[in-house]
């Protein structure tokens, strides 16, 4: 699951300068990942949805085998990103595989997101790397394409496992253009609207549904913006967001308003279109224009506003709801309001891949698939920070296990893949730090004259992909 960490999220933008000259160093430009803390345990996988994705699977299979491991004992390392809650978890879906092969002991490295990304580099390159390791969608390419992942495909044909079982988009996420499966889908997070229910029955408001658009959105945050002791600083804010990574709204709103990040064939960035343009105009302006959503200054101290009781509406990640449970949040959960151009939503999918130079290839695969079951999904399903990836599992019990599942559940009807290439990292630092000090931040520039400033730096390092 998706443990956010950085200002309430798990996606942290890595160190370019550290990160890539580490990878090629490793194994003539292979690179793998090595976890933290030791633990006994493994983590879950995630269900399913709705975008097209080729499966891998033999001709007329439909489950995964039931066969188990046969062969000698094995011990591999399993290493993730995660909180405590999240290690419980684990421990718990690793004990359960281990009883049903009892021939596999599986040990569980856990770091936070900054340090798994680092340790990672540095086992990879010293040729270290855990037999199974988490892997962040957008970053896959980049993994891929330096040999460090083994192809699974071999396996999941020879086992006729089912990948039509799983989240569409989370085994898309994985696969490469030449049909290669590098990596079996864990977990999904999507975006939805928090409401608090107090704020808005104080102000006779309906609460959000499927119907809202952006001019309701807009004008629901105007009147749940209030300025108390008239300071001339809310201490009531209609909306809050997260403004400082793509997944979190305004990637969201690119696609709501007809755009788009790259285009079809992947070598350019389509970002400065009117289109795309318009869809982070709309953020920027509820910040500087509408002014129902506190500057990113504002925040910056005191976290999530939302979960500080403090914004009236939120649109954030499945990754929340247990934070702002954790606050005694009265709050319900809304589809995100549709744009000009419809109604869309971000997933980005956690996976299970394995390291190319592990010793226990056949013990790692059996790990890699339990995670995916129905036994774990279950299990990490109860964390309620992230989807399942397992349909059978998405279908059913999560989505009546608490008020709100079925509407993360449905998102992946209208759900697209959070952009996921070589060279992501780099090319979301660049664009976003123009976004930050231009737009978010400060309204110096509008979204289209940040865009068409920035643009041609995100072409050249596409072109040098």
């Amino acid at each position: 699951m998706h443990t956010h960490t950085t200002g309430g999220r798990r996606r942290g933008l890595l160190a370019i300068g550290a990160v890539i000259p580490l990878l090629l160093a490793a194994c003539g430009g292979t690179s793998t990942a090595t976890g933290g803390t030791a633990a006994t345990s493994a983590p879950p996988a995630a269900s399913g949805s709705a975008a097209p994705a080729e499966s891998a699977t033999s001709a007329g299979s439909a489950a995964p085998s039931d066969a188990g491991y046969t062969g000698p004992p094995a011990a591999i390392t399993y290493s993730i990103w995660g909180d405590p809650q999240e290690i419980t978890s684990q421990k718990a879906i690793a004990d359960a595989f281990t009883a049903a092969n009892p021939n596999i002991k599986v040990n569980v490295d856990v770091s936070d997101w900054d340090a798994y990304w680092d340790k990672l580099q540095t086992g990879l390159a010293g040729g270290a790397a855990p037999d199974v390791f988490a892997m962040d969608g957008p970053l896959f390419p980049d993994y891929q394409s330096r040999d460090v992942l083994l192809n699974l495909k071999p396996m999941i044909e020879r086992d006729g496992y089912d990948l039509t079982q799983l989240a569409d988009q989370g085994v898309a996420d994985f696969k490469t253009d030449d049909g290669g499966q590098y990596g079996i889908p864990r977990d999904l997070n999507t975006i939805v609207l928090y409401y608090n229910k107090a704020m808005f029955d104080a102000a006779g408001i309906p609460y959000p549904d499927d119907t809202w658009d952006w001019a309701k959105l807009r004008d629901a945050a105007k009147q749940l913006t209030k300025d108390s002791n008239g300071d001339g600083t809310p201490d009531q804010w209609g909306f809050y967001t997260e403004t400082t990574d793509m997944e979190n709204f305004w990637l969201s709103t690119v696609w709501q308003n007809g755009g788009d990040v790259l285009a079809p064939d992947g070598k350019s960035t389509v970002l400065d279109t009117e289109q795309a343009a318009g869809g982070i105009q709309f953020v920027q302006d509820l910040i500087w224009k509408d002014k129902v959503m506190p500057d990113p200054a504002i925040t910056a101290e005191t976290g999530d506003a939302f979960e500080q009781g403090q914004a009236a509406m939120e649109a954030n990640g499945s990754w929340l709801i247990p934070t702002h449970t954790a606050a005694g949040l009265d709050f319900g959960v809304a589809p995100l309001p549709s744009g000009p151009a419809g109604r869309f939503t971000s997933v980005n999918p956690t996976g299970a891949v394995v390291y190319n130079g592990s010793k226990n290839p056949d013990a790692a695969w059996e790990f890699v698939k339990y995670l995916a079951s129905p036994a774990a999904q279950e299990q990490l399903m109860q964390l309620k920070a992230s989807l399942p990836v397992n349909k059978e599992v998405l279908a059913g019990p999560y989505a009546a296990s608490f008020d709100g599942a079925k509407v993360f559940a449905d998102s992946l009807e209208y759900a697209k893949l959070k952009p996921s290439f070589r060279g992501y990292d780099e090319f979301a630092t660049t664009l976003q730090n123009e976004l930050d000090t231009n737009v978010f931040n400060a309204a110096n520039k509008t979204a289209k004259e940040a865009l068409d400033s920035v643009v041609p730096q995100l072409d050249a390092l596409l072109a040098g992909q």
